[in-house]
């Protein structure tokens, strides 16, 4: 029989706030809400990929080919609740997903009871496996400025854009 492994695909943040209010007021000015969130929460998911992106090598990453660099996105789910921030970098040859891999930890073993073979410290040395350990190079800097004045003064930033917007609508 087979056994069934389960498959990781990326390291994500959800991240929900609490607009209510601002939407409650957007709605009464004439604002189609739903609409109004999935803006808003998009500002805010691409000011956090913003800060996932700055932290990115005071986490222990270094760009290398860049493709975990540049695949560190945001997406605002159908629901338009949440925005999510994520790594999503995968190997073409494998597919394996090492966004995953870094931000949670992990075991790289050699094929075929084979040796990994690389350079550490200007010595080549050979092993049977390698620990990753667990860097939050995702979540941890999102959370960081989710309670940060900044992402409060993005949010009144974002909510005033929304209403020039409605503005701009209602003179047409």
């Amino acid at each position: 029989m087979f056994e069934r492994r389960k498959r990781y695909s990326t390291e994500s943040i959800s991240v929900q706030t609490e607009l209510d209010e601002a939407l409650s007021f957007l709605e009464g000015l004439g604002a189609k809400r739903h609409k109004a969130m999935r803006r808003i929460l998009g500002g805010i998911g691409t000011a956090a990929r913003a800060q996932v992106r700055k932290a990115y090598k005071s986490q222990g990453l270094s760009k290398g080919s860049g493709a975990l660099y540049k695949s560190i996105s945001r997406r605002v789910i159908r629901s338009g609740k949440a925005v999510i921030v994520e790594a999503k970098a995968s190997s073409q040859e494998t597919k394996v997903f090492y966004g995953y891999a870094l931000a949670k930890g992990a075991r790289i073993t050699a094929k075929d009871g084979g040796y990994l073979t690389f350079q550490k410290d200007g010595k080549w040395v050979r092993v049977h496996s390698v620990k990753l350990p667990e860097r939050d190079f995702v979540a941890a800097p999102v959370k960081k400025y989710l309670s940060t004045t900044a992402f409060k003064t993005k949010l009144d930033q974002l909510v005033q854009r929304e209403v020039a917007r409605i503005e701009k609508e209602s003179k047409r």
